[in-house]
């Protein structure tokens, strides 16, 4: 009998000392479904348990925390974009030597196939969320949110398929929208203020 209580006293004692997580089975009791299927599979996939663990701590160390300042700043970006004023754009070729003729600044670092390219600049039609960050698998420190954008269909013709010319069109689209977007305002502000934060 004062076996048993020596036993039962040092049980209580171990149990006091560990933290408690939940419902405790019965010392004895069979492993349920859960607790089989990560056994078989730290023996199938992982080969150790100490892998399995240090696999588990590196995955929380690079996976970065839900943050709703990200989701707002990737919002504001997204109405930053559908409110940019429609723009009339064109890039002309001049010759050797000469910088191109353009109606934006932003335009005359391009070099285009074709000899004059003109575009009607308007918002996005979809503004989408791609990549790593929407499928949840973006990891840390760089935190990269990847946005497309689709041009609407009034910007384009039927024929600009041929001769490189939707590829000039995106082009021009693409560096208008960008330096658009480098303009200060009060959405990009806060944007990047709300990226910075996380």
């Amino acid at each position: 009998a004062r076996r048993a209580l020596l036993v039962d006293v040092g049980t209580a004692k171990g149990r006091s000392s560990m933290p408690k997580k939940g419902v405790k089975r019965p010392l004895g009791a069979p492993p349920t479904n859960e607790e089989l299927s990560a056994y078989s599979e730290t023996e199938l996939l992982y080969k150790s348990n100490l892998f399995r663990l240090s696999t588990a701590e590196l995955i929380k160390e690079v996976v970065p925390p839900q943050s709703s300042q990200l989701e707002v700043a990737v919002r504001a970006l997204r109405g930053e974009i559908l409110s940019l004023p429609p723009a009339e754009l064109s890039w002309e070729d001049r010759g050797i030597g000469k910088p191109p003729l353009v109606s934006h600044a932003e335009l005359s670092g391009l070099r285009l196939a074709n000899h004059k390219v003109s575009l009607p600049w308007a918002p996005p039609e979809h503004v989408e969320l791609i990549g790593s960050y929407l499928l949840r698998t973006v990891v840390r420190p760089s935190l990269d949110v990847d946005v497309a954008v689709r041009i609407p269909r009034a910007c384009l013709l039927s024929k600009d398929y041929l001769d490189h010319r939707y590829v000039d069109k995106r082009q021009l689209y693409l560096a208008h929208l960008g330096a658009q977007l480098a303009k200060p305002s009060a959405a990009t502000a806060a944007t990047a203020a709300a990226t910075a934060a996380t």
